[in-house]
């Protein structure tokens, strides 16, 4: 028993001490492996660049902008004249050109009704004045006839009255009878009877002389009213005009008060344009900010709005143009679009017609204003798609992309005029750098081309080009490829700013 433990012991013991052999082998092996590793030369690295983004970028213009304004509206003539008729009677001649959209001269005869009956009224009241006239003077002659005889009838009292002195006297010394004084007496009051009815016919002349003028001012006053109704048997044009809707004709009867006719003059149009209310305050200029109406005139107001004007057909492809004149603003708001109404007046624009190339500026034509008002020098802008919710793209020294708050003083065109945020002179993206991160580097192209459009835009040198309506408004920068690389024109919006990510979404 003991013998075989022994024996298994020197077994164990045989074997440990062959594997042992093998440990020293084994570290020296491990201490070279790591003396190779730890000492072979390191590779080198290689540092991968940095990725930049191409896009397009312009230097902020500062410019004096030329605010613009447009509206619309419907042409009207400057005065219109409806023919009516002001006396009764059937119409014996007519123009021959008294046709719709004829072009008649000012006094020229347009229609005459018959006259006859208002002639023999004239001529009757003529005949009757006359008559008044006579029986007037007639008043006078007797007048003066009877002051002569007044003056003879005092004298004859006068006379009678001695004679009855003296016959008193007589009857004193008795040298007369009473009968003798008694007849005296009735000369005396038979004279001053007649010296009575002659100053009381004379007295009544006064009155029957008034009434008599009376009567002679009434025939003069219908007679002036018939001279005015045979005036009004010719209707004659009051300006040079054209002709609107005529249904007239030889025989036919008018009575008073019927309309014949419409006419509207060739010398002005109106257009009345509607235009938004918060765009209008642009072309007002107060940099004061104090009101200064002491009183309020129609030259006032045209003064404040020191505007010039252009209206183009907007209906059709016809590239018609006229200068126009500021006249004066309605005197309220449209209640529907809360826009405001300026009327501007275009002179003399049949004169201004071109064949085949410019139209009359006719009644009912739709037409676009543009309002272009005093310029605002050294102004900030920059194109209106450049904006993000309230900011811009700008670089930096690094071309390294940063972003800049600004404010919106107003907008006009495809471009926004910078109040605060910018003074010109930065480097702006005009791409769209969508996603937009903070710091991250650009490869800029200058866009030349917006560049210049945008100062031709704001100066005012392309305002044959009004600024379209919002609704037509396309996109304001689209896709295009610079050089290879894509550069997009589509807006950010939405935008936030978390950690070193500037808004913009993936898609």
């Amino acid at each position: 028993m003991a013998n075989n433990t022994r024996n298994r012991l020197f077994q164990f013991v045989k074997r440990a001490g062959r594997r042992l052999l093998l440990v020293p082998p084994l570290l020296v092996g491990v201490a070279i492996a790591v003396w190779i590793v730890g000492n072979r030369p390191q590779p080198e690295r290689e540092v991968a660049d940095e990725a930049s983004r191409m896009l397009r970028i312009i230097e902020v213009p500062v410019v004096d902008v030329l605010p613009q304004v447009v509206g619309y509206g419907t042409a009207t003539p400057g005065k219109t004249w409806q023919a009516v008729a002001q006396v009764d009677g059937q119409i014996v001649e007519v123009h021959p050109e008294l046709e719709s959209g004829s072009f008649v001269s000012k006094n020229q005869l347009l229609l005459k009704i018959d006259p006859t009956e208002y002639q023999y009224a004239v001529a009757q009241l003529e005949a009757e004045i006359l008559q008044a006239k006579a029986l007037i003077e007639e008043l006078t002659r007797t007048e003066e006839n009877l002051q002569a005889s007044l003056k003879i009838e005092r004298e004859a009292l006068s006379v009678t009255q001695r004679e009855m002195e003296r016959s008193e006297q007589l009857l004193a010394r008795d040298a007369i009878s009473q009968t003798d004084v008694d007849a005296q007496q009735r000369s005396v009051l038979t004279q001053q009877q007649r010296l009575q009815e002659q100053t009381s016919a004379l007295n009544l002349l006064p009155a029957r002389k008034l009434s008599q003028q009376a009567n002679l001012e009434l025939k003069q006053a219908q007679l002036a009213q018939a001279q005015l109704d045979l005036k009004h048997t010719e209707i004659r044009a009051p300006f040079d005009c054209r002709l609107g809707t005529v249904t007239l004709d030889v025989d036919q009867y008018v009575g008073t008060g019927q309309s014949l006719f419409e006419a509207y003059s060739n010398d002005l149009v109106e257009v009345e344009a509607q235009t938004p209310m918060r765009e209008v305050r642009r072309l007002i200029r107060n940099p004061t900010g104090r009101a200064a109406l002491e009183e309020i005139t129609m030259q006032r107001v045209r003064d404040i709005f020191d505007v010039q004007a252009i209206v183009e057909m907007a209906s059709t492809d016809i590239p018609a143009r006229w200068s126009a004149r500021f006249m004066r603003v309605r005197e309220s708001l449209d209640p529907q679009t809360r826009s405001l109404s300026m009327v501007v007046g275009v002179d003399d624009p049949y004169e201004q017609v071109v064949p085949g190339v410019r139209p009359p500026l006719l009644q009912g034509t739709y037409c676009r204003v543009t309002f272009t008002g005093q310029a605002w020098p050294g102004q900030v802008i920059v194109p209106r798609h450049a904006l993000h919710d309230g900011h811009v793209y700008v670089l930096d020294g690094e071309q390294r992309l940063r972003r800049q708050l600004v404010e919106v003083e107003f907008q006009q065109g495809e471009f926004a005029v910078i109040s605060s945020g910018l003074v010109g002179g930065e480097t702006l993206v005009v791409s769209d750098p969508r996603p937009a991160i903070a710091g991250m580097l650009v490869e800029p192209v200058t866009d030349h081309p917006l560049r210049e459009r945008l100062i031709a835009g704001a100066r005012g040198t392309d305002a044959g080009s009004p600024p379209p309506l919002p609704e037509q408004r396309r996109s304001e920068v689209e896709g295009s490829e610079v050089e290879g690389s894509e550069v997009e024109g589509s807006e950010v919006e939405g935008s936030d700013v978390e950690g070193s990510e500037v808004g913009g979404s993936d898609d």
